[in-house]
């Protein structure tokens, strides 16, 4: 047998077939059947292991899948080479020369995969599947921070019937007999898919890459990196997990503008409406006031850009506002009545592209991606621009930078900044699936560069639904689709079984906690302008779950860690042409007592699980400096929330002064039905 060892991990290899054996950290001790691969080329699965999958045709959200065929990896390698710190197998997939090298670090094992062409034709990639096989089925997993939300026995699984998650995953967790395992990938180009699978006895975790490319004779490429780290019991595998991320370098972005209350609207009105109201920025400029009245700190303008028939996200160009909003004067007139009321304005970009006959793609047709044959490659009746470009890259910072100038425009929320669709024809030595999860990174960096060339702090919300660490450095607030996916897997929970609704929503924000950094800050929604319209739940919170049960999830989304969003019409449905409750009073006190009540500095969220209906939560002070949060508070506090329509009792570990109850009740009354409470902790 071939070893790695350090102080804390020993790893064991066979020396016949490379393949690991074993894995053991303190007293825990990991038995392995296999690591395996596969990748697609000249459209084909070289092994077999998962069943072939153009992606020529995916859309940019479409995420790459696990289709196990139900064959186990077999193959002898050519050569394996050994050291103190790896040990590398090659493997003839010929005519690609295939390098898995295993390198034994701190507390994990990394596993990289090489591709080489060897032979004298270009070679079709597609696709790169990364897959662990432990000899067992007794073991729970999870996703943090992801969807779908629960945890899986994989003795429950049926046979190759895979749970894939819905996001973009770099984590999944299994709970062993003896301790826990992490099973982490993080891709720095492309997007991909993850599933965890049965296949008799044993157990697979699948991380596949969304890799395209065209391989030339002779040249290699590198696909991401794939972790184990087992965690002994007595530890935190959320925490492990979150530690060894930022042993790689991921780190959030520092001085940006992540704190206060915002709102998401247009003024020609909402989208699940139809946008019906046809006012210009002079006119709706005249409800800052009450949004500021409200406790709204930060308007998030949908786009109000030059466009066609199709819509606000059908720019022509994005350097012009339209003048059925009141064109350039109407915008500065509305950028300027925010700022006198101490409103900061996002703008929302648009870079995925225009419609191809329009200036900015016909004029830079090296800008827009292209399919195999050469042609555009659309979506949504645009072009898919190639983030990668530097050319695109310093026209969107300059677009920016310029609308700074005229207008002030404080921050960006950024429309498909997962990326776009791969580009055959891309700039220098970028890869096709390079417009991807490397693209979505760039076009955030340059937009924020845009700010940052302006004067302006950070405040950068890029629509990446995918919790992953590769924006951290970029993002001031995460835009938490996340989260929104859990409260749509609960939805019906909520009045048939409210412990419950209660316990799965506790598990999942824990989880995501302590995964994610304390300084990651999260955008929280129950809706947005798609949401309400056409995708997921397609309706608003209250028509889900009752203005009821929608206000205690409000009040959920306001007072854990981030930046609670509120859609337009969700304080007043006149507002998109419904009847009922005018909740404007309801959002005004309940921002006051965030403001009031929460401690300054602090994003730290500690969860506490009651086996009740009432949602516990502790919003812990900490000695951090935050020069811009926007609160009176001087010490932790609880956060009581009763997500039932009957009195529910303060937890007994719930101890404190009450500052606050939503229904002015007194600290010996229960929690009212659907009302939330907070609580000075007695530290």
């Amino acid at each position: 047998m071939l070893y790695l060892q350090n102080a804390d991990l020993i790893c064991s290899f066979d020396e016949t077939t490379g393949q690991p054996l074993w894995i053991r950290r303190g007293r825990l001790y990991i038995p392995i059947s296999s690591f395996g691969f596969d990748f697609g080329c000249n459209e084909r699965m070289v092994n077999g292991l998962l069943a072939y999958e153009s992606m020529l045709e995916f859309r940019t959200w479409v995420l790459p899948a696990i289709r196990p065929t139900g064959r186990r990896f077999a193959l002898t390698p050519a050569s394996i080479a050994h050291d103190a710190e790896t040990v590398a197998v090659t493997y003839d997939c010929s005519p690609v020369l295939v390098t898995v090298t295993y390198t034994l670090l701190d507390t994990n094992l990394r596993v990289d995969l090489k591709l080489m062409n060897r032979g004298a034709d270009v070679l079709y990639l597609n696709a790169c599947a990364f897959m662990l096989t432990l000899p067992t089925t007794d073991l729970t997993f999870d996703f943090p921070a992801n969807a779908p939300i629960g945890h899986f026995s994989v003795a429950d699984l049926q046979d190759r019937k895979p749970v894939e998650t819905g996001l973009i995953n770099f984590c999944t967790h299994a709970k062993l007999a003896d301790g826990d395992l992490d099973v982490l990938f993080i891709d720095g180009i492309e997007k991909w898919g993850c599933g965890v699978y049965r296949d008799g006895d044993r157990t697979t975790f699948a991380y596949n890459a969304g890799l395209e490319a065209d391989l030339k004779a002779q040249s290699s490429l590198d696909v991401g990196s794939f972790y184990l780290l087992p965690v002994p019991q007595g530890g935190n595998p959320y925490l492990a997990a979150r530690e060894l991320v930022a042993s790689l370098g991921f780190e959030p972005t520092t001085g940006g503008i992540t704190d206060g209350v915002m709102y998401s609207c247009h003024p020609s009105g909402t989208m699940d409406a139809g946008f019906p109201k046809k006012d210009n920025l002079y006119q709706y400029a005249e409800y800052l006031p009450k949004l500021k009245a409200m406790g709204i700190d930060h308007i998030w303008l949908l786009p109000v850009f030059e466009h066609d028939e199709h819509g606000v996200y059908h720019s022509t160009d994005q350097g012009v506002i339209d003048p059925r909003y009141g064109g350039e004067e109407g915008c500065v007139y509305y950028c300027n009545r925010a700022h006198d009321l101490g409103m900061t304005i996002l703008f929302d970009y648009v870079p995925h592209g225009p419609a191809p006959d329009f200036p900015i793609a016909r004029d830079n047709p090296e800008w827009p991606s292209k399919r195999r044959d050469g042609s555009l490659q659309d979506e949504w009746e645009c072009v898919s621009m190639d983030y990668n470009h530097p050319g695109y890259q310093e026209y969107t910072a300059e677009l920016v930078h310029d609308h700074v100038r005229r207008f002030g425009v404080d921050g960006a929320r950024i429309d498909c900044a997962m990326g776009g669709l791969s580009n055959w024809r891309p700039y220098r030595n970028n890869r096709p699936s390079g417009n991807s999860v490397l693209a979505g990174v760039h076009i955030t960096e340059s937009i924020r560069a845009g700010f940052l060339r302006g004067g302006k702090r950070s405040f950068i919300l890029p629509e990446n639904f995918n919790p992953i660490p590769n924006y951290y450095h970029c993002t001031d607030l995460f835009y938490g689709m996340n989260l929104y996916r859990a409260f749509v897997d609960l939805e019906s929970k909520l009045h048939s079984d409210p412990t419950a609704f209660v316990e799965g929503l506790t598990d999942y924000l824990e989880r995501e906690a302590w995964l994610t950094p304390e300084n990651y800050h999260k955008m929280r929604f129950l809706g947005n302008h798609d949401t309400v319209s056409w995708v997921w739940q397609s309706k608003r919170a209250v028509d889900c779950y009752g203005t009821n049960g929608a206000k205690a999830l409000f009040a959920l989304i306001s007072l854990i860690d981030g930046v609670p969003m509120i859609y337009q019409g969700d304080e007043d449905p006149t507002i998109y042409g419904h009847d009922g409750e005018n909740l404007t009073a309801f959002f005004t006190a309940l921002f006051g007592a965030r403001k009031r009540f929460l401690p300054r500095g602090s994003n730290r969220t500690e969860y506490l699980h009651t086996d009740t209906p009432v949602m516990a939560f502790r919003r812990v002070k900490t000695d951090a400096p935050h020069d811009d949060y926007q609160s009176e508070g001087d010490a932790s506090v609880w956060v009581l929330i009763n997500c039932s329509d009957a009195p529910q009792a303060v937890p007994e570990e719930a101890v404190g002064a009450l500052l606050f109850d939503s229904e002015g009740a007194d600290a010996a009354a229960p929690i009212a039905p659907y009302a939330y409470r907070i609580l000075r902790c007695e530290d």
